[in-house]
């Protein structure tokens, strides 16, 4: 608790009518944290919600929240549903400088074309992503087409909402569906990669809402 207080300036006398019952409830300055997972930078540690973005696909807003560690590390997590059971995306960005390193000289051209089913082997498990890695993936979503837009949108309209960077992303998934890389190649050119592990919601141990400023 020591460390929670000197982070993120939670002092005794910190009260708060706020309740955390689920991750959706959670706004900027919010602590989580997470159980014994596999993930070292995961696992037992605390994170302060820095920021939350919002992704964009066709009128539905998913808010993206970042994560800080103690070390300014940062994480970024999603809420995903399938067939009514909730699950959490956890991403690490992989630096632009490692994406060479990480795949073959072609694989990228490759995912790019039209369609799924393209198989990937890991060129290089990346330093301080080995548990976040696996050794091969295979492509199940083409072309996604979607927006990012920096901040909480999820109470806005689609058309009140700016500055949306525009995208397309293609993810991967390795066979057991609990690995992934997630590839969003924006209308600028830029390209982002990310290692994305999903874990069961209850892999969280504790929520503590932000402490609530006086006058």
């Amino acid at each position: 608790m020591g460390f929670l207080k000197s982070l993120f300036g939670m002092g005794s006398s910190a009260t708060s009518v706020r309740k955390l019952s689920h991750p959706r409830d959670l706004r900027t300055g919010d602590i989580i944290k997470f159980g014994y997972v596999e993930q070292p930078d995961l696992s037992n540690t605390e994170f302060e919600v820095a920021q939350i973005n919002t992704y964009i696909y066709g009128d539905l807003c998913y808010p993206e929240l970042v994560l800080k560690d103690r070390s300014g590390n940062l994480l970024y997590m999603m809420v995903e549903e399938e067939d009514g059971e909730e699950y959490l995306e956890l991403s690490k960005k992989i630096a632009k400088a490692q994406i060479q390193d990480l795949f073959g000289p072609w694989d990228i051209t490759t995912i790019q074309q039209k369609g799924t089913g393209t198989q990937v082997k890991i060129a290089s498990k990346l330093q301080g992503f080995e548990e976040w890695l696996v050794d091969s993936y295979t492509e199940v979503d083409d072309n996604v087409r979607g927006a990012f837009v920096k901040g909480d949108a999820r109470y806005l309209s689609v058309g009140d909402i700016n500055r949306q960077e525009k995208f397309t992303s293609h993810l991967l998934e390795d066979s057991t569906e609990d690995y992934a890389i997630e590839i969003e190649i924006y209308s600028t050119g830029e390209m982002e990669v990310c290692a994305t592990i999903y874990h069961d919601i209850d892999e969280i141990e504790d929520m503590w809402p932000a402490k609530t400023k006086e006058g």
